[in-house]
């Protein structure tokens, strides 16, 4: 057994302006979950602490909180995998959202941009023009497999950190759950998902791998990947920022093995939006005095013959 500290977020919304912290000390062996460690808190110290929970088995997804700046499952994470030196195990509730009780938050945000994508099978005809079931095929069933394993634990919305400076954006677990429907081969409104998701900021997702912390292993990065290889193959929104952008990267690293920063910069806005180019123009001004300005005509790169090999065999066709 052990002395463990548990450094608990506390905040009421029906009575709290502000939150404050409360320690409580529990007597577990130090492999105790962090989940079972609020348990015993909650039963033998202070019963007002709050939190969500169920099966306690890492399948529900309702205990993700933040434990020591890392957010996860409790019911998955031992103290002693998380405690510092003093034996102390840090306990908030997950970023990304608004605290409700301790560790209860506002989920709606989350499920409402759930909701907007109808995660339900729409069949391309009626179940009557079937005999049997509609059967998909092992290689098809494949690729649906790992997305088909989240738990909506909130987990990768929680660490995204483009939901923190814009909340319209749709989120890791909304996107992923697009892609599980896209790639659906029974369903028949493909390219209506693909601009539903497009719409709800598809492009803004930065790729810095936060979402691959996941409890389940989903990686919701490569599914937005997938969803964006999908959306130029389908040519939705081709004429927004984020897809002509993603073109013009392939592009110039196409034509010299290199990044053209200038061509991508014009690619990015719009060659013939003057307004656009003009917004962009006092950060080309304050590169071009520093130095920093990047060449106009780049040359090939040695072996650029191999990159293009590289890029041919991963490029998407587009319709």
């Amino acid at each position: 057994m052990a002395k463990i500290t548990l450094d608990i977020f506390r905040f009421d919304e029906a009575v709290d302006t502000v939150p404050h912290r409360d320690k409580v000390v529990v007597d577990i062996p130090e492999t105790t979950t962090v989940l079972d460690a609020l348990e015993h808190a909650k039963a033998e110290v202070d019963g007002s602490i709050s939190f969500r929970r169920s099966c306690r088995s890492a399948i529900c997804g309702s205990c993700s909180m933040n434990v020591n700046g890392i957010t996860g499952l409790a019911c998955k994470t031992p103290c002693n995998t998380v405690m510092d030196e003093t034996g102390t195990v840090k306990i908030d509730p997950m970023p990304n959202f608004q605290p409700m009780k301790d560790m209860v938050v506002h989920m709606d945000p989350f499920w409402d941009k759930y909701t907007r994508l109808k995660p339900y099978l729409q069949p391309k005809d009626a179940d009557s023009a079937h005999a049997t079931e509609r059967r998909v095929s092992p290689d098809d069933m494949h690729k649906l497999v790992q997305v088909a394993n989240c738990i909506m634990c909130a987990t990768c919305y929680a660490l995204c950190p483009v939901v923190s400076v814009d909340p319209a954006f749709a989120g890791p677990a909304a996107i992923a759950y697009a892609y599980r429907f896209i790639e659906d081969v029974r369903d028949g409104e493909r390219k209506e998902r693909i601009a539903q998701i497009s719409e709800d900021y598809l492009w803004l997702c930065a790729h810095c791998y936060a979402c691959s912390y996941c409890p389940k292993h989903v990686d919701p990065n490569d599914r937005i990947i997938d969803v964006k290889r999908a959306a130029i193959s389908e040519r939705v929104m081709m004429n927004e920022r984020g897809p002509r952008h993603a073109l013009t990267v392939v592009k110039t690293i196409k034509q010299t093995g290199m990044l053209a920063e200038t061509e991508l910069i014009q690619g990015t806005v719009g060659r013939f939006n003057i307004i656009g180019l003009l917004k962009v123009a006092p950060l080309g001004l304050r590169m071009a005095s520093k130095g920093k300005l990047p060449p106009i005509f780049m040359k090939p790169i040695p072996k650029v013959d191999e990159v293009r090999t590289i890029i041919d065999s991963l490029e998407v066709p587009v319709a």
